[in-house]
């Protein structure tokens, strides 16, 4: 069983997206993935929280556009499930999306993507995987 929880925690910035079609998406790359079931966490947050939580846990004390890490193991699930948050930054959604002329929600969609393929374990710290990395987030956000 997979769980995808989506959370609104930012006044910042007025966020309308769909959250059943996200979901939808965010299942299908579970799917394809060849994921288990699991507990997904996706928080939108404002400058002031990301900065807070990067500085907390990743020891970077500055503004990013998406967090994702895995949660601790929880008694009662297996161990082979992968459950982790990622943490949007909407403020720098809005300015990038601004910058690249596109829409907000669809910049807000694009960081789900990328934070939940880093939790089924895609990195970009090499250049090829970056670009293995894009190829997908563009492949499954084309299904929005």
């Amino acid at each position: 069983m997979r769980q995808i929880n989506i959370y609104n925690n930012q006044k910042a910035v007025p966020v309308r997206i769909s959250r059943a079609r996200l979901k939808s998406v965010l299942e299908y790359i579970l799917r394809q993935e060849r994921q288990p079931g699991g507990v997904f966490n996706f928080v939108f947050a404002d400058n002031r929280e990301i900065r807070r939580i990067n500085r907390q846990y990743l020891g970077r004390n500055n503004v990013t556009d998406v967090i994702a890490f895995p949660l601790p193991d929880r008694k009662g699930m297996p161990t082979d499930n992968i459950r982790g948050e990622v943490v949007i930054s909407v403020e720098e959604a809005l300015r990038q999306s601004r910058k690249r002329n596109i829409a907000l929600n669809k910049e807000i969609a694009l960081y789900c993507i990328h934070g939940l393929l880093h939790l089924v374990g895609y990195d970009d710290l090499t250049k090829s995987k970056r670009i293995k990395m894009e190829q997908k987030q563009l492949d499954y956000l084309f299904r929005l």
